[in-house]
């Protein structure tokens, strides 16, 4: 234990005055203002769900088969004519003819024009590959126009339509960074606009392509271009609203999103056209940009870069329109507020800027960290489990028996309740029990969907045990979400959070992949989403609890999330947790209260000065708690405490007469 004697405590105040978030709070959070600003906020987010999943009908694989020139032409024809079975052999087992092959036609024999196609014209004991395909419906997908089958050679047709998924998650993997910095830059509206406009612009060329790379070009500079739009539209609807009806935003425009999806999958149905799908979304978003133009720009953001007098405008617009005085706002003595909070934010900044661990420092202390280690690899595979898996599950549902229209729309929905369930489930149970039940239940359902028959009676259970399955993993996937910025010390918190998010985003680089896994077996892909999803389930335990613990602050306090008597959660006596010299431990400090002075407090304390009487020169600091005011002092080395609170501390010895030393004083803004 360390033992500090403090000269003096200075508490500086100020007046109360009208902050961002008591105004928010006096705007209301269903007024005319809000409702219009969260209603033009969902057309961003149903075209990001749009945009993120149209290549799961673009590239759609088809029935095909054979063109037979001897009984047809090919600007006329029929996919399934009586005279069928005697052309081209069949699948026994799904009852379709055979794709890439067709019987060879018996050498000088000819019909005549009175038959249609007689059986004797082909000789059903020998085979061949066909190099014309007839389809169902032509203009389907970009395989159907251009023929992009019956290679299944490495680099062949199936693996082309695989990579137009895998491409479209590159351009967002490099697009979100992106994105963040012209978000934080340039302002939330700005990259919401910016990135429709573009986005909308590169999916209206995608829809004249003209050949395979032509295409892919363009499918990775949408995601490119349009990664950012959930994003801004969230933050931006987030930052309107007060603190207390965040978690409410987020699980509408989970709703939300979700709902998008199953759009695309309606409009898919109803068109049937790979271009004119592609033209009936991107089309009306750049035209959506008429409406969209009246959004107001973050207020909070406004405020972080200095431009007081637009919040200003905006907030008193939001009182206009909600038909309140504005006189009720006192926005005078908010800009006062705002202008000084960020004085003393600079203030905070230039004097801690010496003393301020870098993320560098920070990052190497925490892998030296055994626990946290495992944490982290943990914590980043169930991360690429739930990015593979959730879109595995969404772009397979096409692939499920019955109509694939149908079934992609159902396991999109299932996201609705999902994302309202998870709350639920995180207050009730937790977090820990909450993800590992959740990816339990997903991968019994996958591998429970391999041992159902595909028959016409048990159909509907089949699709009922895929949906569950999904509803599973997204459950898992937005528990992860706060589970993962739960785990880690503050000072590394976002970094770790982005590394495992970034190995996460290998999953959804992989997921469109699956397709080629069919070509082994059709039940592979679905038993690789059961077992990964088992295994990350049975990984979850190694997590700890973290419902109702305070954010870890240090590495020790992390270390010690879920034990007992940890501290972790900070105490309101005169002694906590601190940092110490060099391995990122920690000590109690006492501090010796019988000459310190302190001003009286009126309103909310904005600057705290301690002096200490040490003088020690070492500037590593400890953190400790006075009542409910949080400071940082200069760590002081273990000497005996008092005897008594209440009586000084000792003089200290005659000989040798000390080296006079000034007091240090540190300040802290809370």
């Amino acid at each position: 234990m360390s033992y500090l004697s403090v000269h003096s405590i200075v508490i500086e105040t100020r007046p109360k005055r009208m902050e961002l978030d008591s105004a928010l709070e006096q705007l209301g959070h269903w007024g005319r203002f809000q409702l219009i600003n969260y209603g033009l906020l969902c057309v961003p987010i149903v075209f990001h769900a749009v945009f993120y999943l149209t290549y799961v009908f673009t590239a759609m694989e088809s029935e095909h088969r054979c063109l037979i020139p001897e009984c047809e032409n090919p600007l006329q024809t029929e996919f399934r004519p009586p005279w069928l079975a005697s052309a081209v052999p069949f699948d026994v087992d799904e009852d379709k003819p055979v794709g890439c092959f067709r019987y060879d036609a018996v050498p000088g024999a000819f019909r005549s024009d009175n038959d249609s196609c007689p059986s004797w014209l082909f000789n059903n004991g020998t085979e061949k590959r066909c190099s014309q395909w007839v389809y169902p419906k032509p203009e389907l997908s970009i395989m159907t126009e251009w023929n992009m089958t019956c290679d299944d050679n490495p680099g062949g047709s199936k693996f082309q339509l695989s990579m137009v998924g895998t491409m479209n998650n590159v351009g967002r993997f490099f697009g979100m960074p992106f994105a963040g910095f012209v978000s934080d830059r340039y302002g939330r509206r700005t990259i919401l606009l910016g990135g429709l406009l573009l986005a909308g612009i590169m999916g209206m060329l995608r829809s004249y392509a003209t050949n395979y790379v032509f295409f892919l070009v363009f499918e990775f500079l949408d995601p490119l271009f349009n990664a950012g739009l959930y994003s801004a539209s969230f933050i931006l609807g987030m930052e309107l609203m007060g603190p207390q009806k965040r978690v409410m935003w987020s699980a509408f425009t989970h709703s939300v999103y979700a709902v998008g999806e199953a759009v695309l999958g309606g409009v898919a149905w109803a068109l049937q056209d790979w271009r004119w799908i592609l033209r009936a979304f991107y089309g009306p978003a750049i035209l959506s940009l008429a409406v969209l133009w009246i959004l107001p720009e973050s207020v909070r953001w406004l405020c972080s870069k200095g431009r007081t007098k637009e919040a200003r405008a905006i907030i008193r617009r939001a009182a206009v329109l909600n038909k309140m005085s504005t006189k009720q706002l006192d926005l005078e003595e908010m800009k006062a507020s705002i202008a000084e909070e960020a004085k003393a934010k600079k203030a905070f900044k230039d004097d801690y800027k010496e003393d301020t661990p870098s993320t560098y420092w920070a990052l190497k202390e925490t892998f030296k960290s055994r626990i946290l280690v495992i944490r982290l690899v943990t914590c980043s595979f169930c991360w690429m489990t739930n990015t593979f898996v959730y879109y595995g599950l969404s772009l397979n549902a096409v692939s499920v028996a019955g109509n694939q229209y149908l079934n992609f729309m159902l396991v999109c929905l299932i996201e609705v309740p999902a994302g309202l369930v998870t709350w639920l489930m995180m207050e009730r149970i937790g977090r820990r029990a909450s993800m590992c039940s959740s990816l339990i239940l997903t991968g019994v359902s996958c591998l429970a969907y391999l041992f159902l028959p595909d028959t016409d009676g048990l159909r509907w259970v089949r699709v009922s045990t895929y949906m569950i399955g999904k509803f599973g993993i997204t459950v898992s996937y937005t528990v992860l979400y706060v589970l993962t910025a739960e785990l880690f010390p503050t000072s590394v918190r976002h970094s770790l959070f982005a590394m495992c998010s970034m190995i996460g985003r290998l999953g959804s680089v992989i997921a469109p992949q699956t397709r080629l896994l069919v070509l082994q077996g059709p039940s592979v892909t679905v038993i690789l989403f059961g077992t990964m999803s088992l295994i990350s389930g049975l990984l979850a335990l190694v997590f700890p609890e973290t419902h109702n613990t305070k954010l870890p602050d240090s590495i020790e306090e992390a270390e010690n999330i879920g034990k007992k008597n940890n501290g972790a959660g900070g105490g309101d006596g005169p002694a906590a947790n601190g940092t110490s010299g060099s391995n990122g431990g920690s000590q109690d400090v006492v501090l010796d209260m019988a000459p310190v002075k302190k001003t009286s407090v009126t309103s909310r304390p904005t600057r705290v000065s301690v002096t200490s009487m040490s003088g020690r020169p070492n500037k590593k600091t400890s953190v400790c708690s006075l009542g409910s005011v949080q400071v940082t002092v200069p760590e002081k080395s273990s000497s005996p405490p008092p005897t008594s609170p209440e009586t000084p501390a000792p003089a200290p010895a005659p000989a040798p007469a000390p080296t006079p030393v000034e007091p240090e004083t540190v300040t802290v803004h809370l």
